[in-house]
């Protein structure tokens, strides 16, 4: 189960916990790149399924206050709900078990990211600030327990007073396919939220999406693979990178920028821990024959294709007798809506 915080001032919280509603605001932009946008804030609200964890941060207070859960799928809708302006990317929530009163400050939970208990907390995106953004479940458990020593005796089930009604989801094509790369995240984050590639990628026990590293930029997609007894507890990683189109030798190399950037900040080293994987439409014989001859690396290259009929359509390349495919997953969710 994944765990979604949603940033947001006093007046909207209110109206939210009143509809049982939370939503991205429509991107400023005009034109083309106001279509781009539009399937970004839609390819992030793709993480979340049915009864993950939803948080509210909420600015100027500074306070962290939950704990709901999502409720149906995430849809698009541009009836007016809150007064400042329009957030049509919403999705319904529920209260959960964990009914807190009393909410954390802004100041603890930097004291849990400087003690090293928290490292997801996206705040901020490269380009501004973020809306929405997801923690793993391991580090929910610290800030849950930190909501426990606040709330001891405090959990109470809570009725949402008028409950606000689903929609359907769409993003942006182009001859039937993807437009952009941020339409190809919503095909992706949707499967991977819903379990749909563990055929190709094993059963991972938790992912995160664009998530923040200090070179910069944002990693695309993270899995994490929890023992059996122990889920919450990493032991290897498999860090994603998605190109709608090509995938050549400068995405490779931003790639391994992450690799190594995660080999020091986040597993001590330890090469064990790591997978990188590429996905796109096509690799350029550079990257090819580049990722062949270090095999030992654990990178996988991932070729996908994609139809309304279909879904989406990805292949495992082997280096060797490319382009021989491995292994074939066919994926159908929110595509079945467009």
């Amino acid at each position: 189960m994944s765990v979604h915080i949603f940033q947001i001032n006093e007046k909207n919280y209110q109206i939210g916990i009143t509809k049982a509603l939370v939503g991205l605001p429509d991107p400023k932009s005009e034109g083309q790149k106001a279509n781009s946008v539009f399937d970004s804030l839609l390819s992030k609200l793709a993480v979340i399924k049915e009864n993950d964890y939803i948080l509210m941060y909420v600015i100027g207070v500074q306070e962290l206050r939950g704990v709901w859960q999502a409720v149906g799928e995430p849809f698009y809708n541009e009836s007016q709900v809150w007064p400042d302006k329009y957030y049509p990317f919403r999705c319904n929530i529920k209260y959960s078990e964990y009914s807190f009163e009393n909410p954390l400050k802004l100041k603890r939970i930097n004291d849990l990211i400087n003690s090293g208990k928290i490292w997801t907390w996206a705040s901020q995106r490269t380009n501004g600030s973020n809306s929405m953004f997801s923690i793993s479940n391991a580090k929910f458990e610290v800030i849950l327990e930190e909501f426990m020593k606040l709330n001891p005796f405090s959990l109470r089930k809570r009725i949402i007073p008028e409950p606000y009604p689903f929609k359907e989801n769409h993003i942006h094509l182009e001859n039937q396919k993807p437009k952009y790369e941020y339409s190809m995240m919503t095909l992706l984050n949707d499967a991977f939220s819903h379990n749909r590639f563990t055929e190709l990628f094993g059963n991972y026990t938790d992912y995160l999406s664009y998530v923040s590293t200090n070179l910069g930029k944002e990693m695309n997609i993270v899995l994490m693979f929890g023992g059996k007894n122990h889920p919450t507890k990493v032991l290897s990683y498999d860090l994603i990178e998605v190109k709608r189109d090509i995938f050549d030798e400068k995405v490779l190399k931003q790639l391994i920028g992450y690799e190594s950037w995660f080999l020091k900040e986040k597993v001590s080293g330890d090469m064990k821990m790591l997978r990188t994987t590429a996905i796109a439409k096509l690799f350029s014989k550079d990257v090819i024959q580049y990722v062949s001859q270090r095999s030992h690396m654990k990178r996988k290259l991932v070729q996908y294709d994609y139809s309304t009929e279909m879904g989406i359509v990805i292949n495992f390349i082997n280096y060797y007798s490319f382009p021989l495919v491995l292994s074939l997953v066919i994926v159908k969710g929110i595509s079945n809506n467009l």
